[in-house]
């Protein structure tokens, strides 16, 4: 159940790429965005305040990995497709 706006989760997916997720995938992906929300690690989450520079250094890494993760899932769901309709022919 996601914990903010249905059109805030299919924005931030889209602009990921995740636009086409199958709906198993999709719960997942909203349980992560909220999660994520949660604590205020959203990259257009303004309200975090990390004053500590190493802090900053370290969230700022944790958002490159998770950017990284977000192309991972996209690419993982097209290949899944692939196959699946190998399956089918």
């Amino acid at each position: 159940m996601a914990l903010f706006d249905n059109r805030r989760v299919d924005g931030i997916m889209a602009d990921r790429g995740l636009s086409d997720l199958s709906e198993e995938t999709k719960t997942h992906v909203e349980a992560i965005l909220s999660e994520l929300d949660s604590k205020k690690l959203l990259r257009d989450s303004d309200t975090a305040n990390f004053t500590d520079r190493s802090n900053q250094e370290k969230i700022g890494f944790l958002r490159a990995i998770m950017e990284q993760n977000w192309i991972l899932i996209a690419q993982n769901e097209k290949l899944l497709k692939v196959l699946n309709k190998g399956k089918t022919s």
